[in-house]
């Protein structure tokens, strides 16, 4: 077997500063390192090499110091590296770069290839299922775990989802993108690397790939980047801790009350009604949103994304189009026709009956070329994140994954705000192609007051084949509770860090949970170490929340987890380091050990609701 490992080297992020006068990331003394999520990519190859023979052959696209990224891949047991460096590759977005790899592919060639599900600087998560479009092989994203059979041709792949796992079955050759619980990384031995230096590095440049310098670098990019800023904000916390802590749980208790915690909320965010729109709107201006289906019924991010829409078309002169892609659908679109939608798409076919990433694909392109909408809005699920990419890369069209925010420019272009180096700062991106496109994060955006009285103007799309689909989904295993499923429309959220010290120790924020109403989220290290299922994580890799209260237990505050929960309207942090980045973006702060905090402000809390409430 031949696998290719794609991998990046990245910045350190937790190093990086922004420099808010220059408006510039701040890269001197931060160290560069192999993406996390590529040396699993790469401990794969190698361990697939050993069971099964054959080579390993890792590639990069880089400046001349991501040799050394090589350097390591070497050491850590690949047989063969090569650099793919060149001036021509400078500004390259994402279809730019999956070109470019898939270029290198096609000439290398391959039985599988591997890379990381996203690399930590830009999270994307677009460029693998980018190159296997490119390259007319199927993918599977997201895996925690691969088997090969005997014959070393067939594999079977468990991938993440937002419910659980999914079992992948496909044929060789394939593409699959590695999480972070498919292996555990460790260091390098110093003396692995020291002999790895000695070893050849192949260099390749753009005119080794294709003598159209074109495909490549800003000429080759659909999409660009405009000027970027910092998201950090403070809210100046009343902090909670000058005596003992009964007196700070009772004074923060009197606080969360005076709020409206176990009555009616203060300060809620107004919510404009759906209207319907003038009969003028422009038809070369139609928005899209893709929805999704969770358990039979319309996620809410779909609604959201909707209300946003509205707004966008409203600028634009044009309408928005709700899209459903599967069978027998009719029942959903009087749902987004009452959240926003001015006409419904169904893209139908008894193939699309249940989500497969190839037919997905297959039929949101065919809609899209017979149907040329001006903006597709699709949600950042793990669904959406999976089947969007091929459609870009098929169309030859800019795509933004994970965006935070939609707008719309002077030049009525769609500025798709998309966060990067850990949340620290937000990069406005624009596309040179149409449709523009985007994947948006749930919980990011707010829906409209529905209006039942709009009836639902139905078109359909019947597809008679929807093209091969190679990866096959064999079961599916849900492994999160309502709750996990629950956390992005949750009025409280109480949330884990590592302070919490042991995992044990959760069922102290269940307890406050309970008490609260609330689901439970938390860090991803506290996910990673196992402590909650990933379908918990809060953050830039997880969920984005929006509650009216969010409880921080023990949570240091990195930007990649405080960008989850910047729509939150109250936050409380207790930890007990005063210096804890989490306290400038609280509202209250109580300075103390979780373990003793906690149990005390629990008390107090279900004394205050039985007080409120009754017994």
């Amino acid at each position: 077997m031949k696998a290719v490992i794609c991998i990046k080297q990245v910045p350190e992020v937790a190093e990086l500063k922004f420099d808010l006068e220059k408006k510039t990331l701040i890269r001197e003394g931060v160290p560069n390192i192999i993406n996390p999520y590529d040396r699993c990519a790469i401990l794969e190859g190698v361990r697939l090499k050993k069971a099964y023979g054959g080579e390993v052959v890792v590639v990069t696209m880089g400046p001349p110091q991501a040799q050394e990224a090589l350097v390591e891949a070497l050491a850590m047991g690949c047989d063969r590296a090569v650099h793919i460096v060149d001036r021509a590759f400078a500004g390259s977005d994402t279809l730019a770069t999956a070109r470019a790899l898939s270029l290198f592919l096609q000439k290398e060639g391959f039985d599988l290839v591997l890379c990381g599900k996203f690399s930590v600087d830009a999270e994307t998560g677009q460029v693998g299922p980018e190159v296997a479009e490119l390259l007319n092989i199927t993918h599977v994203t997201g895996l925690t775990k691969l088997e090969v059979d005997a014959s070393g041709r067939h594999v079977k792949a468990t991938r993440e989802t937002d419910e659980g796992k999914e079992i992948v079955e496909c044929d060789l050759p394939a593409l699959l993108t590695a999480s972070e619980h498919l292996v555990r990384a460790g260091p390098v031995p110093p003396a692995a690397m020291e002999a790895a230096r000695s070893r050849p590095i192949e260099v390749l440049t753009a005119a080794d790939l294709s003598q159209d310098r074109s495909l490549f670098g800003f000429d080759g990019s659909p999409t660009w980047v405009a000027e970027i800023y910092s998201v950090a904000t403070e809210r100046h916390p009343t902090m909670l801790d000058g005596g003992t802590i009964e007196e700070a749980v009772q004074a923060l208790t009197e606080h969360l009350l005076e709020q409206g915690l176990f009555g009616t909320w203060k300060g809620a965010r107004a919510v404009p009604r759906v209207t319907t729109r003038a009969a003028d709107a422009r038809p070369d201006r139609a928005v899209w949103v893709v929805g999704e289906l969770l358990g039979g019924q319309v996620r809410s991010v779909t609604y959201e994304l909707l209300g946003r829409c509205v707004e966008l078309a409203d600028r634009l002169h044009g309408d928005v189009c709700g899209v459903l892609i599967g069978h027998g659908l009719a029942e959903h679109a009087k749902a987004l026709t009452a959240y926003g939608a001015d006409r419904v798409l169904l893209i139908e076919s008894p193939q699309l009956d249940r989500y497969s990433t190839e037919g997905y694909a297959n039929a949101l392109a065919q809609a899209i070329q017979q149907h040329r909408p001006y903006a597709v809005i699709v949600p950042s699920t793990a669904v959406g994140r999976d089947f969007v990419p091929r459609v870009a890369a098929r169309l030859q069209i800019g795509l933004t994954g994970d965006a935070i925010g939609l707008e719309i420019n002077e030049q009525d272009l769609l500025v798709q705000l998309k966060p990067a180096f850990g949340g620290t700062i937000v990069a406005p991106i624009l596309s040179k192609t149409f449709p523009q496109m985007a994947t948006v994060r749930p919980g990011m955006l707010d829906e409209m007051d529905p209006d039942w009285s709009r009836e639902p103007v139905l078109e359909r799309l019947l597809l008679d084949d929807v093209g091969p689909i190679r990866a096959q989904i064999v079961q599916v295993q849900r492994e999160v509770d309502e709750t996990a499923t629950s956390l992005e429309e949750a009025d409280i959220v109480v949330s884990v860090g590592m302070g919490m010290v042991r995992r044990e120790n959760v069922k102290l924020a269940r307890e406050l949970a309970e008490v609260l109403g609330a689901p439970i989220g938390a860090t991803r290290r506290v996910t990673d170490s196992g402590w909650l299922p990933r379908q918990h994580q809060v953050g830039l890799t997880g969920k984005a929340v929006a509650p009216k209260l969010y409880v921080a237990l023990g949570i240091r505050g990195a930007g990649n987890h405080t960008i989850g929960i910047q729509r939150a309207q109250t936050i409380v942090a207790i930890n007990k380091d005063p210096q804890s980045p989490i306290f400038q973006i609280a509202t209250y702060g109580i300075v103390g050990d979780c373990l003793q905090v906690v149990p005390a402000l629990t008390q107090a809390l279900a004394e205050a609701k039985r007080r409120r409430q009754g017994p």
